[in-house]
């Protein structure tokens, strides 16, 4: 009786560039098996997929990838004379600020090539490197990443009123593994609501960044309750002003500007619920929404 398949989860991704006649994509050549590939690989450890997809991107084309939206997850099983591999591949579409990074070859990749997409279909021939490349073909071009934040977990314990309860401990720790993540993303602005645990969630990563933290009403919600669409105009705004941000914002504005833009947008998202600590990254193309999912 053979044994069950052992699971293996990998990260990779479509990483672009504009060129003279469209955009090209990243491709790696792969001499153990003689193919052209989207980079990816393996996790290490307990790191979280995105963590592993930037990395294995770099260090497999040597150019530093910037995370825009999640595109497909890759199933397949690798037969093994110790049991099959089922193995998992979770690609992300990249773009990047250093296209002409150089790259060193060696055993496990002879080469990486910026191929137009079109020849990427014809020249990438395995089925997972086909089904991400036709989920990045069917996104909107993503020229805006936002992150929203929400307030991490915060010490009621001397009666506080919630607007200046402060993080607890776990809720500082919480900010701190959010920043790690969110500034893979690369923001170059971040705004907050006004509740102090807001400004305390998203100071780590804008303190990572060099970034100046400025508090806005519009993602407070108390004023949120009277106008709802006040932060998603704001968002919107924000999408056509950067090519990345984070902002803080209660739970409840979180998920109703995600029910908003999705409705609006027709992008499906049948769950908006947020909870502390949690965040959401929402790829705009324009100031129309393209991709949401949680981070």
């Amino acid at each position: 009786m053979r044994p069950e398949p052992r699971n293996v989860a990998a990260a990779g991704g479509v990483l672009w560039r504009p060129g003279p006649s469209g955009l090209e994509v990243a491709a790696v050549w792969r001499p153990d098996v003689g193919n052209w590939s989207l980079p990816k690989g393996k996790l290490e450890g307990g790191e979280p997929l995105l963590v592993a997809a930037c990395r294995e991107v770099e260090e497999e084309t040597g150019v530093p990838p910037i995370p825009q939206a999640w595109l497909c997850r890759a199933e397949y099983v690798l037969p093994n004379r110790d049991g099959d591999v089922h193995k998992t591949v979770d690609f992300w579409s990249m773009r990047t600020d250093k296209p002409e990074a150089e790259f060193e070859g060696n055993e496990e990749i002879g080469s990486r090539q910026w191929i137009p997409l079109g020849e990427a279909f014809v020249r990438l021939t395995r089925p997972r490197d086909q089904l991400a490349l036709r989920s990045f073909s069917a996104l909107p071009r993503v020229t805006s990443t936002v992150v929203l934040v929400a307030p991490a977990e915060t010490d009621s314990r001397d009666g506080s009123p919630a607007l200046t309860a402060p993080l607890s401990e776990r809720g500082r720790d919480q900010a701190v593994r959010l920043a790690g993540l969110v500034s893979l993303y690369q923001p170059d602005k971040a705004l907050t609501a006004t509740a102090r645990a807001s400004v305390q969630t998203v100071e780590p990563v804008a303190s990572s960044l060099g970034l100046t933290v400025l508090s806005e009403t519009a993602f407070d919600a108390s004023s949120h309750g009277r106008n709802p669409e006040r932060s998603v105009a704001r968002l919107r705004r924000l999408a056509e002003e950067s090519s990345g941000a984070v902002v803080g914002a209660e739970e409840d504005v979180i998920a109703d500007a995600v029910a908003i833009l999705s409705d609006e947008d027709g992008i499906g998202v049948p769950d908006v619920s947020t909870r502390p600590g949690e965040a959401w990254v929402l790829a705009f193309s324009g100031s129309r929404l393209a991709g949401a999912e949680r981070l």
